[in-house]
């Protein structure tokens, strides 16, 4: 068997402390399931393939507007992220990367982050019977769509116009304590933010014009994340993550 140590030594990135820093979460988790993984014999590309799953079967769960199954959904939803980094742990310890690997971890997050989108809306329809909710999470689900392709898209272009890949720019100098309460305030701000205001709103009211509100004020900030990112890759080239 291979050890802990010898796989978080072999699968160590060569940005993990701002790896860490932005995935403040599940960095500290994601390398116990990789040494998991690697010890099972697999290979990056089939770690991909469980994260897929995993978060499939999550964005399943949270359609149905139970509780049990809100949570659970949310639960596989941050199991799934964790899993996201460990194709890339499993991929730098065997030393095996693939094109089709990284292609595919793209696709499954533009499939995943509108469909939960739209089973949450879908849920709290049948909930509530209102067919307002399936309104929104059509637009939602565009929107939520555009937070990846805003990005892909330009360097889609790029590769089309044979122009050399420009890496995101912006070393943040704050401190710890600043970081973290900047970072905390942006997390609640991004989609993982949503998700979990949704969960918490689930457990704690059952008030429509609460979920309604919640769902548009989170539309109307990814509109202008999108518009953001739009501006800094037309100008720039780039975005600062976390900025």
């Amino acid at each position: 068997m291979i050890s802990l140590s010898t796989v978080k030594e072999g699968a160590v990135r060569k940005n993990n402390k701002k790896n860490s820093r932005l995935h403040f979460f599940s960095s500290h988790f994601s390398i116990y399931f990789s040494w998991f993984f690697i010890n099972l014999g697999l290979n990056a590309n089939q770690v991909t393939g469980i994260f897929f799953i995993t978060g499939l079967i999550g964005a399943g769960l949270i359609s149905n507007p139970s509780t049990y199954s809100v949570i659970l959904g949310y639960t596989l939803w941050r199991l799934h992220i964790i899993f996201d980094l460990c194709d890339g742990d499993v991929a730098r310890f065997t030393q095996k990367f693939s094109i089709n690997g990284a292609y595919w971890d793209y696709m499954i997050h533009s499939i995943l982050y509108p469909l939960y989108f739209v089973s949450i809306c879908y849920a709290l329809s049948a909930k509530f019977q209102d067919n307002i909710f399936l309104i929104l999470g059509l637009v939602g689900a565009i929107i939520v769509s555009q937070l990846l392709s805003v990005k892909n898209n330009y360097y889609r272009a790029m590769l089309f116009n044979k122009i050399n890949y420009k890496p995101e720019e912006g070393q943040n100098d704050d401190s710890t304590k600043q970081y973290l309460l900047k970072n905390s305030v942006l997390s609640l701000l991004s989609y993982e933010g949503f998700l979990f205001i949704y969960l918490l709103s689930t457990i704690l009211l059952e008030r429509k014009i609460y979920f309604i509100a919640v769902i548009v004020f989170y539309i109307i900030i990814f509109s202008l994340i999108v518009g953001v990112k739009f501006i800094s890759f037309s100008k720039k080239g780039y975005y600062n993550k976390r900025s």
